[in-house]
């Protein structure tokens, strides 16, 4: 039980770090020469015929824009770094992708929240990889409503811990855990809403915890 926990835990942590959070804004820094004679630019913006951004690269963290309204970047979950948003026909945002200097990922969106996303993390010889899928919020809600969204499917890679597939139930609790630790043995596990360990392969030995 303390294993799948820590799996869990594992993979909501690289995905908060890396989370590229909702969305986007508009307009470009100072343009400036270089050396070689182009132009280089702070961020990059599309917009359509009606003035609504569609997308946007920015070599910092960008505003979010969410049912027509703009919130500032400093509410964007993610580190700093290099911004890619994609926004709808209606300049909502709906995925982007982020890399900094100890992470990347790729988000795509519901309506008002993070729905899937894939991200590597390292840091000297550790690193680790994370493909999470998030529960669906009630559409109808704004952004700065919308409570956390617990993790229903997590699949992910560390280098001390191993490998691991965590299937959580609508509130987020881990229910079936499939491990391959950082020592190579395998686990399959089927817990309860408590957390308890209910059935698992191969069989725990007499006198050790699961």
């Amino acid at each position: 039980m303390e294993q799948c926990d820590r799996r869990a835990a594992i993979g909501t942590a690289a995905a908060a770090l890396l989370a590229s959070g909702a969305t986007v804004m508009g307009g470009s820094g100072p343009a400036r020469a270089e050396s070689s004679g182009e132009q280089a630019r702070e961020s990059f913006r599309v917009v359509d015929r009606r003035g609504r951004q569609r997308f946007l690269a920015s070599s910092s963290k960008p505003p979010v824009i969410i049912g027509g309204k703009t919130y500032p970047a400093d509410q964007r979950q993610g580190p700093e770094g290099t911004y890619l948003i994609f926004n709808d026909g209606d300049g909502n945002e709906k995925g982007g992708i982020v890399a900094s200097s100890v992470g990347a990922s790729i988000s795509l969106d519901y309506t008002n929240a993070q729905a899937i996303t894939m991200a590597t993390r390292w840091e000297g010889v550790h690193g680790a990889a994370l493909l999470e899928m998030k529960h669906m919020p009630d559409p109808a809600l704004p952004i700065d409503q919308v409570p956390a969204m617990p993790p229903r499917v997590q699949l992910g890679y560390s280098t001390p811990e191993g490998a691991f597939l965590v299937l959580s139930d609508s509130r987020g609790r881990p229910r079936i855990v499939l491990e391959i630790d950082g020592d190579d043995n395998p686990v399959i596990k089927v817990l309860d809403s408590e957390g308890k360990v209910v059935g698992q392969l191969p069989e725990a030995p007499v006198g050790r915890r699961s």
